[in-house]
């Protein structure tokens, strides 16, 4: 009994059987390129698998990066603005080569949103920290030392560099294996 495709087995097998859903635990990293890419092959996974897909995102960083970021996601989600606020951070950095770990780009594009008093509120936050903290505990608890790290029902671990070292060959490797979770009894 083996489910298909290129992972880390971190849980007992066992517990993918017939299961109805997959849950996709993503984490990623605001200056990943890998993370970048997988905003729009990750969609492909949406389209074919609809609702039996949950996919839950945590932000993480290291180094000398700040987590203005982590918690925009976090206050922007609860706004109900996240994807397309997500999407302006990533475009921001790549796109238009700005450091995206800068208040002043935070304030910036909270000003654009007009959301500026949500975003000042939320950063002095305990609850929206709580959750960056949490994001940060999980990623370690998963050690997801590389971005995007795929967590799929707490048993499979996927990276590009598990998966073959692109984003297009570990959005194919993760079809097959939810392909292959939601097939299996």
């Amino acid at each position: 009994d083996k489910i298909q495709g290129k992972y880390e087995v971190i849980g007992s097998i066992e517990k993918l059987k017939g299961v109805n859903q997959v849950e996709m635990i993503e984490f990623f990293n605001y200056s990943c390129g890998h993370c970048y890419h997988f905003l729009n092959t990750s969609k492909k996974l949406h389209n074919k698998f609809k609702e039996k897909l949950f996919h839950k995102k945590y932000p993480i960083y290291w180094g000398k990066q700040t987590a203005l970021p982590a918690k925009a996601f976090y206050i922007t989600d609860e706004l109900g603005v996240e994807e397309r606020f997500t999407q302006e951070l990533f475009d921001t950095n790549f796109k238009l080569q700005i450091n995206i770990f800068q208040p002043r780009v935070i304030q910036r594009l909270s000003q654009h949103y007009e959301i500026e008093q949500e975003i000042r509120d939320g950063m002095k936050s305990p609850t929206i920290e709580a959750k960056v903290n949490k994001s940060l505990a999980l990623a370690k608890k998963y050690n997801a030392n590389e971005t995007p790290t795929i967590i799929l029902n707490n048993v499979l671990k996927i990276t590009p560099s598990i998966s073959g070292g692109t984003v297009e060959k570990m959005t194919e490797n993760l079809e097959l294996i939810i392909e292959d979770i939601l097939n299996y009894n």
